[in-house]
């Protein structure tokens, strides 16, 4: 066989047999010979994604066919990454970048491979025509007429000849190279419809098949189908398979889920020959020592035995059917009691049973037991003992016939348990007999303190006396809320105020928090080992009133006006009104109660602070400087005097401004023509009711508001409507008539207020700016 070709030349198989390389690609097809880069730019097949040179060779070696990942460039072959050289084999599935290479047609002399790009990518142009190369062809002709002259070709010496004369003997010398050639394409053209099916798998390295299909090409988390209904089958060793039904459908996205489950393992428990039941997280698999299955997994694992103390463990079973092993020492709930006589056998009993005759060793579970010693002619002994487990006892030789020691016991402080042997005997002071000739265990106890333990040796007919001083063991409790100030009682005794930091005995305590107007708060604290504790409170409140009280009695506005709190309560309004100076129109008092707390300025408002709301106040009057001289009031005009010559209107506009100001919402509104309380009111500035008026007045003279300047000079407007005749029934919260024509103006008249004498005067109303007529604020507390 003669072969020529171009480019590097083919390289010859066994027995003379040319090596050559088919390469489908988006662009067209091409030919090599035995030995093919891919990768990028400076690759023979340059595929998207790829960095530049080669990341991939595929090359023949002896009679093999081989794919190796160049320069750590990341390939996978089925799936998993390629590093050395692999033999390749029909419809596997190279990955490089963003493309995939199926080997479409693989023997010992030829390979065709159809590459498939995710995206387009330019390549090198393609041959015009491919002759595929049949291992059996007994004489080759390679013809091919290259576009480019780089790429990879062959000839012979007639390929100097014009290729349609040399077309027609090539068809009919090979018919079979047209047929091979055209077989990738009908290849690609089957594999172009299958679709792609994402993975959902643990462990993601499980082999995957479809049990319904010859042909599955699996990439990464992919595998592609064609469409229609396949059953998946995932498989690992040590793990039980999983099977998927999955609906494939072209043009959309499918998934499946193949989560295999791991096979149990196998726990070798060596107990140390001690015969034991063994529990999995509470249920019982089997006995100890052993071999059993485990499901993976954490697990807790209790091995119980008679006499034994439980063990219990956590453990981590790797499953798969692994082999673990577990060593399992079971500590003995029991102890030894060693014990002798004087004389020798006397008769042994523990708890009722008979143990035999001493001196005699026995077994006893751990714990506190009786035990008798008894001899004919001789006084019984008896006494308690603790066995603790995997100890001996070694109790001595007893004399048998000798009077008890006596034990006398104080504490400080008193009140303590006293335990022998671990048995209770009484409280501090005590006094106890000990039977003697053994050494006994005494424990001196109260809740909030240490421990206190000594062991005395119980001589016969000897007085012992014990002193135990307890070490008190303090933790800290802090206690703060709302409101501040609040008494602090521990267990009924007072511990001052909050909010503060109490150290106590570490047992249970009883907290009460309380303050005049507030619902008490009542709660238990517990130590809790190297923690601090803390009560926080918030007490509600049972008198809103004393709780405004107690905790804003003063409020303040921006502008620095300041308002008391007026405590809720019940009073007869205008009694000691004097006769005609309200024109006859109260002859008796009416009862009011006001129920909300409200706030009444301490003093009326100035004229600095109404000059903020209308800073021309008084300015645009001519008259106002003659007036002023006229009253004889030098001050009046000063900033700090009363506001005066302002209207019923004015002082309402005024009390809507510094409630927009400090956020509250207005208390008035316009209708009808004038201005009239919301209803319900709000807690927005506004002048004082008259009933509030003179309440706060009659308790100044209580001295219950303390700081409360009433003018001498002027009047002041209040917030009802005036009207001749008052109702005298009962009211709540009165707000005045619903409608009038004039309001109510109030003053002091004759004496200074607390002298007694006289109270409040109510005048005619008012119904326009005066010279003696100003305003002071209040609003509700809530």
């Amino acid at each position: 066989m003669t072969v020529a070709a171009t480019g590097a030349g083919a390289r010859l198989g066994e027995a003379g047999t040319a090596a050559r390389i088919a390469v489908t690609e988006p662009q067209g097809e091409r030919a090599f010979d035995s030995l093919l880069t891919v990768g990028g730019e400076g690759a023979q097949i340059v595929v998207p994604g790829a960095p530049a040179g080669a990341a991939l060779c595929i090359e023949r070696r002896d009679t093999v066919w081989t794919a190796q990942a160049l320069g750590g460039a990341r390939v996978a072959l089925d799936g998993q990454a390629l590093g050395d050289a692999r033999a390749l084999r029909h419809g596997d599935v190279l990955a490089v970048a963003r493309a995939q290479i199926v080997v479409a047609e693989l023997s010992r002399a030829s390979l065709r491979l159809d590459v498939r790009h995710a995206v387009g990518n330019p390549t090198v142009a393609p041959a015009t025509l491919l002759a595929a190369v049949r291992p059996d062809d007994d004489d080759v002709d390679i013809i091919a007429e290259p576009s480019d002259p780089e790429a990879g070709s062959w000839h012979r010496g007639e390929a100097a000849r014009p290729a349609l004369q040399r077309w027609p003997a090539l068809v009919r010398r090979h018919w079979r190279w047209a047929a091979a050639a055209i077989a990738p394409l009908a290849i690609a053209a089957y594999l172009s419809t299958f679709e792609p099916v994402t993975l959902v798998m643990q462990p993601p390295d499980a082999r995957v098949r479809a049990s319904d299909t010859w042909l599955a090409l699996r990439s990464g988390n992919q595998i592609f189908l064609r469409p229609g209904t396949h059953a998946l089958y995932a498989e690992r060793a040590g793990y039980v398979p999983a099977r998927a039904t999955v609906v494939v459908r072209s043009g959309r996205a499918t998934s499946a889920r193949l989560l295999l489950r791991k096979l149990p393992g196998r726990l070798q428990i060596d107990t140390g020959g001690v015969a034991a039941t063994v529990s999995v997280d509470g249920a019982t698999v089997g006995s100890a020592p052993g071999e059993m299955e485990v499901a993976a997994g954490r697990h807790t694992l209790t091995l119980r035995a008679p006499r034994y103390f439980d063990y219990v463990t956590a453990l981590d079973v790797t499953g798969a059917g692994a082999r673990q092993t577990l060593k399992a020492r079971l500590q003995p709930s029991w102890g030894t009691l060693v014990i002798s006589t004087r004389p020798s056998g006397a008769h042994l009993s523990v708890d009722g049973r008979n143990q035999g005759l001493a001196p005699t060793t026995v077994q006893l579970d751990a714990g506190v037991h009786l035990i008798q010693l008894t001899s004919p002619g001789l006084e019984a002994w008896e006494s308690r003992i603790v066995i603790d487990a995997g100890e001996t006892l070694r109790a001595g030789t007893i004399t048998l016939g000798q009077p008890d020691a006596q034990l006398i016991i104080h504490s400080q402080p008193e009140g303590a348990d006293v335990a022998v042997a671990r048995t209770f005997r009484g409280r501090t002071p005590l006094i106890l007999s000990l039977p003697s000739g053994i050494e006994h265990e005494v424990v001196v106890s109260l809740p909030g303190y240490d421990s206190w333990t000594r062991t005395v040796l119980a001589e016969p007919a000897t007085h012992l006396t014990l002193a135990a001083r307890l070490r008190p063991i303090l933790f800290e409790v802090s206690v703060r809320g709302v409101p501040a100030g609040a008494e602090i009682r521990v267990d009924g005794v007072p511990r001052g105020r909050a909010p503060q930091a109490l150290e106590l005995l570490a047992v249970e305590h009883r907290i009460e928090v309380s303050k005049p107007g507030f619902v008490p708060l009542i709660a238990s604290v517990s130590p809790t080992p190297g923690l601090a504790s803390a009560v926080q409170y918030r007490l509600a409140v049972s008198d809103r009133s004393l709780a405004f009280q107690q905790s804003a009695p003063i409020v303040t506005t921006k502008g620095g006006y300041a308002l008391r709190i007026v405590p809720s309560g019940v009073f007869l309004m205008g009694e000691d009104a004097p006769d005609g100076e309200d024109g006859g129109s109260r002859a008796s008092g009416r009862v009011v109660k006001l129920a909300r707390p409200f706030y009444i300025g301490v003093r009326a408002v100035t004229n600095a602070e109404f000059a903020a709301f209308r800073p021309r106040h008084g300015l645009d009057d001519p008259g106002s400087s003659e007036r002023s001289a006229g009253r004889g009031d030098r001050q009046a005009a000063a900033p700090a005097a009363p506001v005066t010559r302002v209207s019923w209107d004015d002082a309402v506009e005024y009390c809507n401004w510094l409630s927009r100001r400090e956020g509250l919402e207005p208390a008035y509104q316009r209708r009808g023509g004038t201005y009239a309380l919301k209803i319900p009111v709000t807690t927005g500035y506004r002048l004082p009711t008259e009933a509030e008026w003179e309440y706060a007045a009659r308790r100044l003279r209580a001295g219950a508001l303390g700081s409360y300047v009433l003018s001498g000079n002027i009047s002041e407007w209040v917030n009802d409507f005036y009207q001749p005749s008052v109702d005298a029934a009962p009211a709540t919260d009165p707000l005045g008539p619903d409608r009038g024509v004039r309001h109510v103006v109030r003053a002091w008249s004759g004496p200074a207020p607390g002298d007694g004498e006289r109270s409040a005067l109510r005048r005619d109303g008012g119904d326009g700016a005066s010279e003696s007529i100003g305003f002071r604020i209040a609003r509700y507390a809530e």
